[in-house]
């Protein structure tokens, strides 16, 4: 698939309704929104398959919010350098998008977390945070959340996620 394709497949999918509520009530630092749903971004991550150079161009793309987020759904887990990402997110949606289709599979991914946690940027420890969640069912990524929980300072950006693993943290206990 090229990158003019997956352009007509957005255009195509564009949902104006929910791009303005997303503009409004998200406060989304992209300047094109077409208001797709995650599981439409999901169906042409499908059809495209695992596409390093595209990947590459729609990661680039910092613009357009679909871009952004099939990107990491197109991409080759093993191929170094994705890591990286936890100091590129624009938005919370990026972070939760990357952390969950293709930073949790990268190699590496719970030392580059651990690193990301001691970032200054309130955005990179959460997707640091968001990372560890993921990886949680490792004994040393549940080891490191643990730490991560008690060690990371308050935000309202984090501490819904700081709540959620302390959340299963508990219920890992109580098993």
């Amino acid at each position: 698939m090229e990158i003019r394709e997956v352009k007509q497949q957005f255009f195509a999918l564009r949902n104006g309704l929910l791009a303005d509520m997303l503009r409004k009530q998200c406060a989304l630092p992209h300047r094109i929104i077409f208001g797709l749903n995650l599981p439409q971004i999901k169906a042409i991550a499908d059809r495209a398959g695992i596409d390093a150079d595209l990947a590459a161009q729609l990661w680039a793309d910092t613009d357009c919010r679909e871009s952004r987020l099939l990107a990491p759904m197109i991409s080759d887990p093993s191929e170094a350098g994705h890591l990286a990402r936890l100091e590129e997110f624009r938005s919370v949606e990026e972070a939760d998008v990357a952390c969950h289709r293709l930073l949790r599979r990268c190699p590496g991914a719970l030392a580059a977390a651990e690193r990301a946690l001691g970032s200054d940027t309130p955005l990179t420890r959460y997707a640091a945070l968001r990372l560890l969640l993921n990886l949680m069912p490792e004994p040393e990524a549940a080891k490191a959340a643990a730490r991560a929980v008690e060690a990371v300072p308050f935000h309202p950006l984090t501490d819904a996620t700081v709540r959620q693993i302390r959340s299963e943290l508990a219920d890992a206990d109580a098993l």
